[in-house]
Parts: structure tokens; C-alpha cells; sequence
């Protein structure tokens, strides 16, 4: 199936004799059934059969139909928000007394919920580095149940050796968790290479509009009937119907927004990586980038996410920089249509735990749909500032 037929027809109009140009919108909390015996099946199928909007819904079902055929998995289901996904994912597969092994640089949530929520339950976690794959392996013990991965992740764009690491879980029955919201299903699919359960911060290039907050998360029918039946129900962080008629809407522009937003990316990490006040440039497909060779099987494209450490080391020089960006808005998310600017140094204050040290000159850019002259002269104008 091509991602045509993926974006503009899988899972719609199959119930209407005059099929709609736009999936309908089942805004209710509630379905009633006509016999007793309809209600009851419902029950025995919730996950199928729409009986209460937490379970099944019939516009998120379109939706989730799409994304799991996007990852390449049996199933998926999508979440209130990104950390909702992944905290259903890991909680679904770890229990008192397990060890964790995840990439030392996750997602700020999904550290805190390992090392604040999970560690009061008994759960134990090393931290590798993340573009340590064998170190992974090697992290690993006889208690280990999970193995929690981000490649790449969305700050520094370590990449792992999926294929290495999957082949080395299976036959220890360790489950693989992989965050793709960096590289989006497009340009990258862990499946293939044998990922159990794949997550998404869907707020980001899913819905690419900068207006819906959600999570996704992909993966096998048995996995799939497990959450559900658990952590999906029991902690009911779904994802509303009007969000995700929202989301069946972005998903038909996702490879057109990819490629500007990646073709625009391309000429900017070129001009930074060639400005004398640009110390450092970290992009997944720059010349420098530290692993082609994982970046070469497994990425088909870069994205719109790079970081640069300025070549002044004060945080009055980032400062400066950060307040003359005018195409580039200051903000902490990505993957919208919106340009945006994030200095490492905010991040201190932003959740309630140990920092590792943070270079105050870091800031991490993505690059949206504006045009890219316009952006780099925007760029220009706030390196000339120190």
C-alpha cells in the first residue's frame, strides 16, 4: 500500500453508499445499541465495536488505522499526548522488581517517569549512552525487561543500532520501546527492524499544524490487545474525536510538509555550518554528523531538527541571539509548520530533577515551512549580534 492510498483512503467511507471527501466527526461520549445481543458484543470487543469513546471511537479509528499502517505494524492506538503514549507503553511492560536499560538522553518525561514514578514501584533503570548500541546490550541482566531507545533522539540525534539491539532482545524476551518522533514514520521505520512498540509525540510532524496536542503508539496485535485491555482504559489519556479528525487531516499533507520542511533544513544547516560564529552543528544529514553509517541504513532524511552551539560561550551572546530572531519564534516544541528556537539553557528550570551540566550556548532549531532565504536572514541578523 503507498502512502497515497495510505493518507487519502485507507479506513474511509466504507460505511456510507455516498463516501464522504472528509470522514465524519462521531463527537459523543456514548453508543446505544438496539438489542441486548448488540450491546454485548460490543462489550466482549470494545477495542473494535464503539461502546464508550474511552474504548473505540469511530473517527479514531480511521486514525489509528493509518498510523499503524504508516509504522508497518498490526495495530496502533493515539493518546492525549506524546508522554501519555510512551508512559502506557513502558508501564505496560515493566513490573516490581524489573531493570529498565534506556539511552542516557530520553525525552524529558518519559526520565522523569522512569526515575520519579517507576522508581517508587520497585523499577530499577541504567542509562547508556545513546549512541552506545553494544553498550546497551552489555547494560542488560537477567532482570531486564525493557530496553527504551530514541533514534534519533531530539537534542543531539544519537542514533542506535536497531537491528543489533532487537536481535539481541528477542530471544531474551527484553521488549524494544523506540521514540520515532524525530525521524516520523516517513523516513524512518523501526519495525523492519523488529522494534516491539514504536511512540510518538503525534503533536509534532503527525499533525504538523501546531494545534493538536497527541501521542501514538504502534505495534503488534498481541501488545496491542494488552494495553488496551490495561493501561489504555485504565488511564483513559485518549485522544478526542475532533483532535483526531484534526490529525486524519494533517496526516494527507505529511509528505509534502516533509519534504519542504526538509529541503529547507538542508540549506540552512549548510549556512550554519559554514558561519565563523557557529561553533558547532549537530544534523543528521550534515557532513560532520558522527555516525553516517546508522544514519545511512536507516534514515531516508534529515527533518527539521539541528542544534548549534554558538561560537561565544556566554549566555548574554545567546541571549542576544534568541531575542532578534524574528522568523524563528522562541518555543519548545517542533515539527509544525512554525520555525522555532529553544536554548538548552531554559530547560534548567523546566522539570524537577538533576541536570546534567547544559552548555548555555546550545540551541536547538527547527526549521519549518517558511522560506528558507527568508530564515537564513533571519539567522544572519541574530549571529550579528555578538
Amino acid at each position: 500500500m503507498t502512502n497515497d492510498q495510505i493518507f487519502f483512503h485507507l479506513g474511509e467511507g466504507e460505511a456510507f453508499e455516498n463516501i464522504p471527501a472528509s470522514p465524519a466527526i462521531y463527537q459523543t461520549s456514548n453508543f446505544t445499541f438496539k438489542t441486548l445481543k448488540d450491546m454485548a458484543e460490543s462489550l466482549r470487543c470494545e477495542d473494535k465495536i464503539p461502546f464508550y469513546t474511552r474504548g473505540a471511537n469511530p473517527t479514531t479509528a480511521i486514525l489509528q488505522q493509518k498510523l499503524a499502517a504508516l509504522e508497518g505494524t498490526e495495530e496502533a492506538l493515539v493518546f492525549g499526548s506524546g508522554s501519555a503514549a510512551i508512559t502506557a507503553a513502558v508501564f505496560s511492560q515493566v513490573k516490581e522488581g524489573d531493570h529498565i536499560v534506556c539511552v542516557d538522553s530520553p525525552y524529558g518525561w518519559t526520565k522523569k517517569l522512569i526515575d520519579q514514578t517507576l522508581s517508587r514501584f520497585g523499577v530499577s533503570c541504567t542509562y547508556v549512552k545513546a549512541d552506545n548500541s553494544q553498550g546497551i546490550i552489555e547494560a542488560c541482566n537477567e532482570k531486564t525487561s525493557l530496553i527504551f531507545l530514541e533514534s534519533p533522539n531530539s537534542w543531539t540525534y544519537e542514533m542506535q543500532d536497531i537491528e543489533l539491539i532487537t536481535k539481541f532482545a528477542k530471544p531474551k524476551g527484553i521488549t524494544t520501546i523506540l521514540d520515532n518522533s524525530c525521524a516520523s514514520p516517513l523516513y524512518q521505520q523501526p519495525a523492519k527492524y523488529g522494534i516491539d512498540i514504536i511512540v510518538h509525540s503525534a503533536t509534532k510532524y503527525l499533525s504538523g499544524h501546531a494545534d493538536i496536542v497527541a501521542g501514538a503508539l504502534c505495534t503488534s496485535t498481541e501488545i496491542y490487545q494488552k494495553i488496551f485491555q490495561g493501561e489504555y482504559m485504565t488511564f483513559g489519556g485518549i485522544l478526542s474525536p475532533y483532535e483526531s479528525w484534526l490529525m486524519i487531516r494533517s496526516l494527507r499533507t505529511l509528505d509534502m510538509r516533509m519534504e519542504r520542511v526538509t529541503n529547507n533544513s538542508k540549506k540552512v544547516a549548510k549556512f550554519l555550518e559554514d558561519h565563523p560564529k557557529v561553533e558547532n552543528l549537530i544534523y543528521t544529514h550534515s557532513d560532520n554528523f558522527s555516525q553516517p553509517e546508522l544514519r545511512d541504513k536507516y534514515l531516508q532524511a534529515g527533518g527539521g531538527l539541528m542544534t548549534i552551539d554558538l561560537a561565544s560561550k556566554d549566555f548574554a551572546s545567546t541571549e542576544k541571539f534568541c531575542n532578534t530572531l524574528k522568523r524563528f519564534k522562541l518555543g519548545c516544541s517542533w515539527g509544525g509548520f512554525e520555525s522555532l528556537a529553544f536554548p538548552a539553557a531554559t530547560t534548567m528550570s523546566s522539570l524537577n530533577y538533576d541536570k546534567p551540566n547544559i552548555l548555555v550556548n546550545r540551541i536547538r532549531l527547527y526549521v519549518g515551512m517558511e522560506s528558507s532565504e527568508l530564515l537564513i536572514e533571519d539567522l544572519t541578523n541574530a549571529l550579528n549580534t555578538f
